[in-house]
């Protein structure tokens, strides 16, 4: 193997050196000493950063850029609601107005005992539809606008929507509670009569809506020590 002739000022003379290695993909590598490979000719400094478009990442960036606790708070609950799992949910929930509509129509007149019991099926599930798509439509717009969801126009007729649904919902809990201890399931020619179907299904898809509150309310407490955990 060639060697190179070097001064060695230990010794006093010279001695062998292997020579520099080959590197094929820098030009001059080896045989150049003076000028040094370009750090510019592998990484450009004027590139952006790579992006970290994750939840950890927005949540993170919301840490930073809030005032305080209370600031990072709501930050973070936007964050959740703006996720494209909330975005399916609210279309997986258009199941429930739909069976509304159709528990509604098929027992509209089985339930003696209180008339307005499929009536209440059947128009808050035309109107809960009707909100949900609302809902999915200004989304879609606001995205499309490319506006961040604490800047994203709102719908007032969203505003109006949701004020009669939760008059209807009120309405409702009279209707199906007040009966709940003398419905009877069995003879149809008793004034007091209501079709099983129709009445337990009312009842629970009510009575599951202050479970999915109570389920909320315990996700939200949630946040809020995540967001104090954060917050330290």
């Amino acid at each position: 193997m060639a060697s190179y002739r070097t001064d060695d000022p230990e010794r006093g003379g010279h001695t062998d050196s292997p020579p520099p290695p080959y590197h094929p993909e820098i030009p001059n590598y080896g045989t150049d000493t003076t000028v040094p490979p370009s750090y510019e000719n592998i990484v450009d400094p004027t590139d952006s950063p790579p992006s970290y478009d994750s939840l950890y990442g927005k949540v993170k960036a919301a840490k930073r850029e809030s005032g305080g606790h209370v600031d990072f708070f709501k930050k973070f609950m936007i964050i959740l609601c703006g996720t494209i799992g909330c975005t399916v949910c609210i279309g997986l929930i258009m199941a429930i107005p739909i069976s509304m509509i159709a528990m509604g129509s098929i027992y509209l007149n089985d339930c003696r005992i209180e008339r307005f019991i499929p009536i209440y099926l059947i128009v808050g599930g035309c109107f809960g539809i009707l909100k949900n798509i609302s809902n999915i439509v200004q989304r879609i717009r606001n995205q499309k606008e490319e506006k961040e969801e604490e800047n994203a126009k709102t719908n007032p007729f969203d505003g109006i929507v949701s004020c009669f649904l939760l008059a209807w919902f009120i309405a409702g809990n009279v209707w199906i509670y007040r009966v709940y201890h003398t419905v009877n399931y069995k003879d149809p020619s008793d004034p007091n009569y209501c079709d099983p179907a129709l009445y337990l299904y009312a009842f629970w898809i009510t009575t599951a809506t202050y479970i999915f509150l109570a389920v909320t309310c315990c996700c939200i407490c949630c946040a809020g020590l995540i967001t104090m955990c954060f917050g330290d």
